[in-house]
């Protein structure tokens, strides 16, 4: 900074802070929803191009943020600029899940229907994204849930819905008033959560049971064969012809789920009263 005085580098250095500290708040609230969407934490991006991304999504935001930074507070700025960042993530976090909600009920179905074919926790492989163990079925409908989110402009949703979040919850707002229906609300998600799961796996779920009902039945008949062997290859053949045929409703109930979590600001507004 040569040929600055002490108090134009001093002014400097406080406004590139000052920038830093609004860029980060801006983006928190992106970081929060990055945390959590399968679609940016299945395909493991790293976190370099997650912050950039973070970063140009709060950027319209910038110049009010920071507006707003030099109206707090000089004694007990820093504090304020902290918990904020935190209540940001945490807004995020929220949206973050209620985009996830149909994303995971998808990737439910798999985990559900695996189980009742009889493959267990010993044979199943490891989901590459959250490194604990998971079924082929379910990373397989949560890849294709992932695939239809991006393809029906989920993206597009969540950052529409992220910007409109700031009218429900604005930057500069610490607490909301909470009260017993956001605690119903959030039963209800996790209501709908294994609602969505149980409606679409049902079909599938279904033929395996009759399939179960059907061997028991061969069993008193035919105490010779070996059951143990026999059932888990009747209903993994059925597995296999009805999902050629299940698909199509699958691919498109995925799709009117994954529309339906564009009204996730009308959940965060019951959540928040």
């Amino acid at each position: 900074m040569a040929g600055l005085s002490p108090a134009d580098a001093q002014a400097v250095v406080q406004g590139a802070i000052e920038l830093v500290a609004a860029t980060s708040l801006s983006a928190a609230r992106a970081l929060g929803i990055m945390i959590v969407l399968p679609v940016f934490t299945r395909p493991r991006i790293s976190g370099l191009i997650r912050g950039s991304f973070t970063i140009a999504i709060g950027l319209p935001c910038l110049a009010q943020v920071k507006l707003g930074l030099a109206a707090l507070d000089s004694s007990t700025r820093l504090v304020s600029v902290t918990m904020l960042g935190l209540k940001e993530v945490f807004v995020g976090l929220v949206l973050g899940v209620l985009l996830s909600i149909p994303l995971w009920s998808i990737q439910a179905v798999g985990d559900i229907i695996d189980t009742q074919r009889g493959i267990s926790s010993q044979v199943a492989g490891e989901d590459p994204a959250t490194h604990s163990q998971a079924s082929g079925t379910g990373l397989f409908l949560g890849i294709t849930a992932v695939t239809i989110f991006v393809l029906v402009g989920g993206l597009r949703m969540m950052v529409k819905g992220l910007y409109d979040s700031y009218l429900v919850w604005p930057v500069f707002q610490f607490l909301p008033a909470v009260t017993s229906q956001g605690a119903m609300e959030c039963l209800a998600l996790l209501d709908h959560i294994m609602l969505t799961t149980l409606l679409i796996a049902g079909p599938v779920l279904a033929l395996l049971l009759l399939v179960d009902i059907s061997v028991m039945m061969l069993g008193r008949f035919a105490s010779q064969l070996k059951m143990n062997d026999l059932s888990p290859m009747i209903k993994n053949v059925a597995f296999g012809v009805i999902m050629v045929s299940y698909t199509v409703y699958l691919l498109e109930y995925a799709e009117a789920e994954t529309l339906s979590s564009s009204n996730m600001l009308e959940h965060l507004k019951k959540l928040l009263k």
